[in-house]
Formats: C-alpha cells, structure tokens, sequence
C-alpha cells in the first residue's frame, strides 16, 4: 500500500550510527527489463558513478522492515537507479534517522520531488516488476549476504533470504542463483568480467566482525560492483591489485589491528578506500546532478600584523562520506551544535560527494555560517580518498591528483588534508599536489600522531605543506594544553612560527571542547579559516 506523504511528518528519534559511496550499472530490455547477467564491463569508468535522475520518491521506513527485507529492498533501490535506457525515473528512499531526514526534506523541497509512502516491500517488487528479472537465494544472518549482493548486481535481480524465498516466488519472481553455499571468491572468479574494475564494496555481513543489512548494497546492486569481505587476507590483497589504477573501495576493512592494515594494501596497489560502511541511499542521492558547488563564504584572508599569532582549527575525518551523510549535521557534537558560527571553523569533507550525494554537500555549503565567523570547507585525507601518499605508485598518484584538482575545482575547494608516515619531506611528493593551481595548500598529519611534526612548514610549487602545531585529542592533548601552546606561540608574520593548523579529533572531543579553547585564546592570537591562513601564509611568510 502506498500514500502521499509529508516529508516533515516522517519524523524519527536520533539514532547512533555513521553512513557512505559509488558505482554505475548494468543494460535494460527495449521493454525495460533489465537482462540478466549483462557484463558491465562496457558501462563508463568512473570511481564515482551515479544512478539516474531520480523523478519521484518512494518511501520506506527502515523500522519497519526486518533485516532480509532491509537488504531485499536495497538491491531493488539499485536496480531502480542503474542506467540503461532511461536517463530519468522514480526511486526508492530509506527513512532513516539523523541526517538521512534532512535529505530527503531536501529532495522534496528543493528539488520538489514528490514523496510518497510505501508501506509493503513486496508492493514495490509488485510495482517495479520490469525491473526484477528474479531473485537470489541467499542464507540470513552470515557471509552469503555479499555474494547474493553481487550476484544481483550482475544478474539484474534482488536478494532474497531463505525465509522470504515463498513470498518472493508467490510474486512470480523466479530464481536467478543459489548463493548459500558460495563464498565471495567464487563470486570474484565467477562473474569478474562481468564486475567493474574501478570499484569494489568492502562490506560486513558476518555476525563475529559485524553484519550490515541496507547499507551500501543498494550503491552496489546499481553499480554491478563486487561486494566483499575477508578480513586483512591475501585474498583482499589479490583483488585490490587486480583493480584498475587509481580505483576505490568504498566501505570499511579490518581494522582490528589499525586501520593502515587494509589501508595501507589499498594504497600500495594504487586504491584509495572510502569509508562507508554505514551508508545508505547513496543510489538515489547520486542520481541529481550538479556540475559545480559554490561555497558560501567565500575566503577571506586578513593581513597579517606583527605581534599577533594566526590559527586556523580544522575537524578531522573528512574522509568519511557515511558521516557526512549521518549524524554530523544534526549532532550537537558537531555540525548541528550551537557553538557553529561563533568562530572560524574548517570542516573535511570528501570531494567525490559531488557525485556520490550532490545534494547533501550542497546542503552544507548552503548552511556553513558566514559573515563574522566563517565555515569553509577542506579536503579530507589524503585526496579523492583514504590513501597514503607515500605507498600509492607515483603514476597512480599522478593520475589521482589530476583528476582530484578537477573535482576539487567543481566542489570550491582548495587546501587538502594529508594523513601520511613519516613523508613531510618528501618535496616530490607533495609536487604531484601542489602543482595543480586548484590546489592551494596542504595541511600534513603524521599517522602516529597527528602533531608529530609540531607545526613544521616546507614550501613546495611556492605553497605551504604546514604540520599541524597541536590537536584537541582525548587522553592525548587536552584544551588546557591547547590554550597554552597558541597563547606562548610565535607572532611574526613574515615566519611560519607566527601561524598554526590545529585538529579537532571529532571522535573524542567536540564544538563545545573547541569553544572553551577559542574562548581562553589570549587576544593577540587570531582565529581563521583554514584557507584564509594558506594565503596569509603564502602573502606574508619568508621563503
């Protein structure tokens, strides 16, 4: 049963959680069907690929749903999103907590999309039956989980759980593949040409490591991409470096042991990894297209004055695409505190949101404070993704900077974060950055520590590659130390002593932590966004 519906009436608790990424699809019959086990392997190549134009919403709350109808409808958002012969064409949304509502109030707002309430899941399968070219058989609650999501992918159907296998064949759906003895290196050998080559899914679906329903399968589905989990193995190794150069993993790897485990695997093949594991919707919100974003303050670099000190605070994790999607604009933490705007604040966030949720950036360009007191946004670490400079081959990383100065140019951003082991001198390296005009500057993070390098400066292409001075970190630098470090810190405007990045860990302290710093700062120290101390950098400072 469906009904319109108001998207403010949706209203749901907040819920802890963190959410993320992208992929393109599969062909369609002249009828509409799409024709299973269609290769993907002519479909465009693109990390970052996006699902149509969405024309009119569907609605499903999450809470509602059990978990095999969660990831049954997941794999339907993605079969409705793939292109194929429609460019345009009505979609599937997941109500979900937090940030989730923003977005689709978003959609039916400003972008005026109708909404509509969809109560039964098999109503839909009902609605959108030229797509379902059938289903696959999977076990609940383990592994099969993945390989039923790549495997729908491929073959144009749905995931369809042991338990709801009657439901599925009384809607005249007919089976496609029997997944629950298979694991995801018989997915891999079987269907690899058929499979994109420029991104893989790196999801959890076993109850010992974590077992995610809804998320990211419906990216992957629309994406025909390979879904997959196996710890920190030779196996991941081995299809990491079968990808192409310079291709993504979205999702979120082992990271019991730290997360440079699969990380740094990642990086040596030439991989960047974009955390997000959590997240959902990603088929829908990639589907509205917006070929360039403006921020809303612009930069506004002041003139330095002798006997004051400049610092520019920077939230860490901009990386992360789920956490943009979830509880970072609506956490009082974070976004959504009311210390926002009372000072300048730089915020990371991940460039290829431009194509994997326009809307969503967008939106926090569109409610960054300015005027007095200014957001501005960064790139987070270290580019178009996770990745360590020094372990990516140098022609990859070529490769990505180019095209990461291209995205940047689109989205307005131009000072990227980099998170990294011991290269702060390697001018080479930072060469393959900062040669592209868009990029202005870099903001250096050793692994160990983040302030490892305690402010240190290196020019490179005659721009800054500046280490953080100090950070605000749980059990690591607390806001007395902070305070006490910027107010003895240097005030000469013509050396790099006179200015400072400093990082706020989100995940241990938050806005009101930074307050109590901003508040104690003494009053010859100057508070600024983090592009704005780039260019006084670049203006003022002695090479």
């Amino acid at each position: 049963m469906v009904d319109p519906v108001s998207p403010r009436s949706l209203r749901m608790p907040r819920r802890q959680a963190l959410g993320a990424l992208s992929a393109v699809a599969v062909a369609a019959t002249a009828a509409g069907a799409l024709q299973p086990g269609r290769a993907v392997a002519d479909q465009p190549r693109s990390p970052y690929p996006k699902g149509i134009e969405p024309t009119e919403l569907f609605v499903v709350d999450r809470a509602g749903l059990t978990d095999d109808e969660a990831i049954m409808v997941a794999t339907l958002q993605g079969l409705l999103a793939r292109p194929g012969d429609r460019r345009a064409g009505p979609a599937i949304y997941l109500d979900l907590p937090n940030g989730y509502r923003l977005w689709l109030d978003d959609l039916t707002e400003r972008y005026e999309l109708p909404a509509t309430r969809a109560d039964d899941p098999w109503g839909l399968v009902d609605r959108f039956a030229d797509r379902v070219a059938g289903y696959v058989l999977y076990r609940s609650g383990g592994p099969t989980i993945n390989v039923a999501t790549t495997v729908a992918g491929v073959e144009g159907g749905i995931a369809v759980s042991e338990a709801l296998e009657p439901t599925a064949i009384e809607h005249g759906l007919r089976r496609l593949a029997d997944v629950r003895e298979r694991d995801d290196a018989w997915a891999w050998r079987t269907y690899r040409g058929q499979l994109r080559s420029d991104l893989v899914v790196e999801q959890k679906a076993d109850p010992e490591v974590g077992l995610f329903t809804h998320q990211l399968r419906d990216y992957a589905t629309m994406a025909g991409a390979f879904t997959f989990y196996d710890g920190n193995s030779d196996f991941r190794r081995s299809v990491v470096e079968d990808l192409d150069p310079d291709a993504a993993v979205i999702g979120w790897g082992d990271a019991r042991q730290g997360e440079d485990g699969f990380v740094g695997v990642s990086s040596a093949a030439g991989v960047v990894t974009l955390p997000g594991d959590w997240a959902g919707n990603l088929a829908c919100l990639s589907g509205i297209s917006l070929p360039s974003l403006q921020q809303r303050a612009p930069v506004r670099p002041r003139t330095p004055e002798p006997g004051r000190h400049h610092v520019a605070f920077v939230v860490t994790d901009g990386d992360n695409v789920q956490w943009l999607l979830n509880d970072l604009p609506t956490s009082q933490n974070w976004f959504g505190s009311p210390r926002r705007g009372t000072f300048d604040l730089g915020w990371g966030v991940p460039p290829s949101a431009i194509d994997l949720a326009p809307s969503v950036l967008d939106w926090y360009y569109r409610n960054a404070s300015a005027g007095r007191h200014e957001d501005r946004f960064v790139v987070g670490p270290s580019g178009g993704g996770y990745l360590y400079p020094s372990r990516y081959p140098r022609d990859e990383l070529t490769l990505h900077t180019a095209e990461l100065a291209r995205t940047m140019e689109r989205a307005d951003l131009g000072v990227v974060q980099i998170l990294d082991f011991e290269s702060f001198d390697d001018a080479d390296l930072w060469s393959a950055y900062l040669r592209h005009d868009q990029i202005t500057g870099l903001i250096y993070l050793e692994y160990s520590r983040y302030d490892g390098l305690r402010g240190r400066v290196r020019w490179v292409e005659d721009k800054p590659v500046i280490s953080a001075r100090t950070m605000l970190w749980e059990g690591l630098s607390s806001p007395a130390q902070v305070i006490e470090t910027l107010n003895a810190a240097g005030t000469d405007p013509t050396s790099v002593d006179g200015y400072s990045v400093v990082m706020l860990h989100c995940w241990s302290m938050n806005l009101d932590d930074l307050g109590h710093v901003v508040d104690n700062l003494a009053p010859h120290v100057s508070v600024v966004t983090p592009d704005a101390l780039v260019a006084m950098m670049s203006a003022a400072v002695r090479r």
